[in-house]
């Protein structure tokens, strides 16, 4: 590869992981477009992508003109390091007559390796175009004035050269989707996150259980308030039974002292009168 594509590629991807952290910070499909010789090529692809994931791209070419395009091409790299690591090579159109609006579409595929770092894709857009070439020098042959009688007039014919095509490549460069791949900061980030959920976690159980003993206790407290309403309950009734009872028994005692007293006064009042008797 040429050493200034590499250059070029090269400060693409710098570029983009220079705004990468605000650029991507919410995914999105977005478009870039391309102009080239005979072509404009628009690109739309996602803002960012990770890795193993898979990235659509997707192609429009319009034509600015009327030729023969032999083939557009779009490369897709990477930068790992200070190499530029090829993911694949699509052939967008081969062969065909193009005119002036006329429009190509495609989407692609590529796969992001599990282990790419954190950088941007970058495509290579290239297109190989035939146009049309004309000769305009001219064959000019006199014409015999045996035919027409008079030489002063000479008449004359001429002939273009059939034309021929002029094969005519161009290539850019395009920055595609940014590969948000992990780095040591994030892994630090990633490993107290696990460690904090598992405290969380284990928190969460913890304040489980208690919440569990506490519905126990509860229930334990409102079975024994439940009991100790009972208890009061036969309580109030065995002291009202007992007042009751009691009440009772000073009635009976009452009876029992007045009936008493009169059977004691009445035996008292019996000799007396059988005394008076005898006498």
């Amino acid at each position: 590869m040429d050493r200034r594509i590499i250059l070029a590629v090269c400060l693409v991807v710098l570029s983009s992981m220079a705004v990468g952290q605000y650029v991507f910070a919410e995914p999105s499909q977005v478009s870039t477009t391309v102009k080239l010789n005979y072509l404009d090529v628009q690109l739309t692809y996602p803002s960012e992508v990770l890795p193993g994931q898979s990235v659509t791209i997707s192609i429009q070419a319009n034509a600015k003109d009327y030729f023969r395009l032999v083939n557009l091409v779009l490369q897709v790299y990477y930068a790992d390091g200070n190499n530029l690591r090829l993911l694949t090579t699509t052939t967008v159109a081969n062969d065909v007559y193009l005119s002036k609006d006329n429009r190509l579409t495609k989407d692609i595929q590529a796969t992001i390796p599990a282990d790419a770092p954190r950088t941007s894709l970058v495509a290579i857009v290239s297109e190989n175009v035939k146009m049309p070439y004309y000769d305009y020098w001219n064959y000019y042959y006199p014409i015999s004035y045996y035919y027409y009688g008079d030489s002063s007039y000479p008449y004359f014919y001429y002939v273009y050269p059939p034309y021929y095509y002029v094969s005519v490549t161009d290539n850019a460069l395009a920055p595609l989707s940014y590969i948000k791949a992990t780095t040591p900061e994030y892994v630090s980030l990633q490993n107290e996150y696990q460690m904090l959920q598992q405290k969380l976690t284990q928190t969460q159980a913890e304040n489980q259980k208690l919440q569990q003993d506490l519905q126990a206790a509860q229930s334990s407290v409102a079975q024994k308030d439940s009991m100790i309403a009972d208890l009061n309950q036969q309580l109030n009734s065995a002291q009202t039974m007992i007042r009751t009872l009691l009440a009772i028994s000073v009635i009976f005692a009452g009876l029992a002292v007045v009936l008493g007293f009169f059977l004691f006064r009445g035996r008292i009042k019996r000799p007396k009168k059988s005394n008076a008797n005898k006498e």
